[in-house]
């Protein structure tokens, strides 16, 4: 490369730097409503005409590239034919005027030959023509980014927007980079600025929004939208610039963005103690006892699920309770396994070991005797049944027992029916008259002889005699038999009673057919030998006259009202109710009396017309309405005795108090409407990089617990530690004296030992290893293998440390 071109390359420099110091000195002042204020002023510098240094040296570097190319470029010599002399040498021509040879004007001799300077094609003999270097396809002779011109022999390269040039074509422009160098602002206040080819773009960080009038970002307030804090459970958002926290309830824990609930029965295992189990709720947990026990869950006692009937037995089984479960027993005659019975055919085996009959049943048998027979106490021989004892066996009249049967027979004067069991009369008039001397007439079970009169049956009940004295049968007579002066027999009647047309029978007298009607006042009832004084309906006999009657009113008349028709009372004035009654509209409530008309008598607490008003010792306040003794109905912003005492609906919390109607006082740096809104803030700090989240509540770093994260959260290590080592954070034991290893599976035995016992032997190649096992003395005992090629030396050491080895149990 020529000192020239060099020294053209220097200049390019030059100008770049004072581009740059152009830059800082001008102090890109901040152009409201310019997207792109980098590109205007880097474009601003770039097209100054006061800066002619940078325009000299993009067009001198141009120019000695141009050179160079026309340089090495061959000459363009001239193929077509031309006016030449005879002897010029090339392709040289005769000069106008003159007889010499020369090039034709535009063109260059180089020799011999005519040609064009660089930037220019012969197109005929005499004339050169412009080359276009900007046509063509590609990126053409600037390179990609760049714009081309044309010029006369030449051409010339812009970068576009957001490019510079460099040595190696056009560059982008790092508006952000530039920016932040030179303290230009690219983007609004809050905006971050991002750079494209040829540009950059300006957007707004998370959490942010461009603003309404374009000018800027704003904060997007997600607590208005965003729900993953579970505000409905009681936890609050705040806002943040760009973002927001969750303030969480108690059994809440803050994991970005929202907050979970806190599974306390997997980081407190302990929490329920004897029987519960764990069992976690939204924001909190509760103990449940295990199946098989009741409680509330901390303490737990055996459940008898037997007498509480939540067994699952069957309904054939015996349901047997035991600790912490039941068991299942099916009943004699049934098989199964307690939930399923099922019954057992005792027939079907030996008779059921039944004399006569067996019946199976379900989960049992029974035995059946033949007819006229029944079981004995044991209930599987027969005895003979005695069936006259109970049902008479069924026979009308007598029943004779028989071994497993029993007969019927009749009574004197019926004969047995052909169905065994009734008995049907037997007409003893049909054979000789009954044996009577005149008339016999028949009866059930027997028969009666009758006489024509005068003539009186005798005292065998079958002739007939002529009476002549009053000892045979009376005389005939009814009532009253009597001998008259001449032998012949007189009867005569009792009172009420006259004698009939054979004047020996007697015949009622009516004494209420007459038109005296006996003396009664209103009904007369004759009866057999005398009568009676009776009553219409409405009335009844009077006790102080039988023949008289008097009015019956029911309910009986009261207040000294008299009865003077039937449920007819006259009454005094002031009781016109019912029976004499007072009477009181409206009537008498809450247990009052009516005492007069309207008039009535309250009980303690009510007054008024009716006792319909109730009375309050102490006033209802604030719109309250008495409705019962001592007792206010409130509306529904008050409650209380007397109506005094505010109402938050819904109430205050956290120990907010209801000072006014839905306005709470709260305590304990508590806030919100309601109290809900807990402080952060911790009286005592937490520790081990716990984090305060709360009224005294911190949020602990993973393996730690407790109110001030004071506790080493203490897991299962897997695998497990050994020989008694506790599990320390991060899967890691923590071994005692005397062991080692990973999980403390290692026993190291102490320096200072008593040789127990020990023995020889010839061994091959064994790693040294420690085994525990359990002495004679009830102590742990540590067995070292000491080792090498030759032999094996066992030595057995009584170890320092102490560990109780289990106790063996007899067997």
């Amino acid at each position: 490369m020529t000192f020239q071109v060099v020294m053209h390359l220097w200049a390019l420099l030059s100008a770049v730097l004072l581009l740059l110091l152009l830059l800082v000195t001008e102090g890109l002042s901040n152009h409201e409503g310019n997207d792109n204020e980098v590109l205007k002023q880097i474009e601003t510098i770039l097209n100054r005409s006061q800066n002619p240094e940078i325009e000299n040296a993009i067009r001198n570097i141009t120019e000695v590239m141009q050179s160079d190319t026309a340089t090495t470029s061959p000459m363009i010599k001239t193929s077509r034919s031309s006016p030449t002399l005879a002897g010029c040498p090339g392709n040289q021509v005769t000069k106008e005027g003159s007889t010499g040879c020369g090039c034709p004007p535009g063109t260059v001799q180089n020799g011999d030959n005519c040609t064009c300077p660089v930037g220019f094609a012969l197109q005929r003999a005499d004339e050169c023509k412009d080359v276009n270097e900007c046509e063509g396809e590609g990126p053409g002779p600037c390179g990609l980014h760049a714009s081309c011109t044309n010029t006369p022999g030449s051409y010339s390269c812009s970068c576009l927007r957001g490019y510079l040039m460099s040595s190696g074509g056009c560059q982008d422009i790092d508006e952000c980079a530039l920016a932040a160098v030179t303290g230009l602002q690219a983007c609004q206040k809050g905006s971050e600025c991002k750079n494209t080819l040829g540009s950059f773009t300006c957007s707004c960080p998370v959490g942010y929004v461009s603003a309404l009038n374009g000018q800027g970002c704003v904060d997007v307030d997600e607590c208005s939208f965003e729900e993953q804090c579970r505000r409905e459970l009681g936890n609050v958002c705040v806002n943040t610039p760009g973002s927001f926290l969750c303030q969480c309830q108690p059994g809440f824990r803050a994991e970005a963005p929202a907050c979970v609930d806190v599974d306390e029965c997997m980081e407190s295992p302990g929490l329920c103690d004897g029987q519960g189990v764990c069992e976690n709720t939204l924001g909190s947990y509760k103990c449940i006892c295990r199946p098989g026990y009741r409680g509330n869950g901390t303490h737990c006692e055996d459940e008898n699920e037997c007498a509480s009937g939540s067994h699952r037995c069957d309904t054939n089984a015996r349901c047997g309770n035991i600790i912490g479960s039941y068991f299942c027993q099916c009943y004699q005659g049934f098989n199964g396994d307690g939930h399923a019975c099922f019954d057992v055919d005792e027939c079907l085996r030996n008779n059921g070991y039944c004399e006569h009959n067996c019946t199976n049943e379900l989960g049992a048998y029974s035995c059946q005797c033949a007819a006229g027979y029944q079981l004995d106490q044991g209930g599987h021989n027969c005895t003979d049944v005695d069936e006259c004892s109970a049902t008479n066996g069924t026979c009308e009249h007598i029943c004779i027992n028989t071994m497993g049967s029993f007969r019927c027979s009749c009574k004197p004067g019926y004969q047995l029916h052909i169905d065994g069991h009734t008995c049907v009369d037997i007409d003893e008039c049909k054979l000789h008259n009954g044996g009577c001397s005149h008339t016999c007439s028949n009866s059930p079970g027997g028969f009666t002889c009758h006489c024509p009169r005068p003539l009186l049956l005798d005292t065998d009940n079958l002739t007939c005699s002529i009476a002549t004295s009053c000892q045979l049968r009376n005389g005939g007579c009814d009532h009253v038999c009597s001998l008259r002066a001449e032998g012949d027999i007189q009867c005569s009647c009792r009172a009420a009673w006259k004698l009939g047309d054979d004047l020996k029978s007697c015949v009622d007298v009516n004494e209420c057919g007459d038109f005296t009607n006996g003396g009664c006042e209103q009904l007369c009832v004759n009866l057999p030998g005398g009568f009676n004084c009776t009553c219409r309906e409405g009335y009844e006999v009077r006790t102080d006259d039988p023949t008289r009657c008097r009015p019956v009113c029911d309910p009986p008349c009261q207040n000294y009202g008299v009865c003077v028709g039937p449920n007819s009372c006259d009454c005094p004035p002031g009781y016109p109710g019912v029976s004499c009654s007072a009477m009181c509209s409206p009537p008498c409530a809450h247990g009052g009396t009516c005492m007069r008309w309207n008039t009535c008598l309250c009980p303690s607490g009510w007054t008024g017309a009716g006792c319909h008003t109730a009375v309050c010792e102490l006033p209802c306040a604030n719109g309250g309405r008495c409705v019962g003794p001592g007792t206010c109905q409130c509306p529904s912003d008050y409650t209380g005795l007397q109506c005094l005492l505010p109402l938050c609906t819904p109430a205050c919390q956290n120990g907010g108090r209801c000072v006014d109607v839905n306005k709470c006082t709260c305590v304990a740096g508590w806030q919100g409407a309601r109290c809900q809104i807990e402080p952060v803030h911790c009286q005592k700090p937490c520790r081990n990089g716990g984090v305060c989240v709360g009224l005294n509540r911190c949020r602990c770093a993973k393996g730690f617990t407790g109110s001030l994260c004071e506790t080493g959260v203490t897991t299962q290590c897997v695998p497990p530690c050994q020989h008694g080592a506790t599990c320390s954070p991060h899967n890691t034991c923590t071994c005692p004296e005397g062991t080692a290893g990973l999980r403390c599976e290692r026993l190291t035995c102490p320096v200072v030992t008593t040789v127990v016992s020990t023995a020889r032997a010839v061994r091959k190649a064994f790693r040294e290893s420690y085994v525990d096992r359990c002495g004679p003395l009830g102590v742990q005992l540590c067995t070292k293998y000491r080792m090498n090629q030759a032999r094996v030396y066992l030595q057995a050491y009584r170890v320092g440390y102490k560990i109780q080895c289990p106790v063996k149990k007899n067997t």
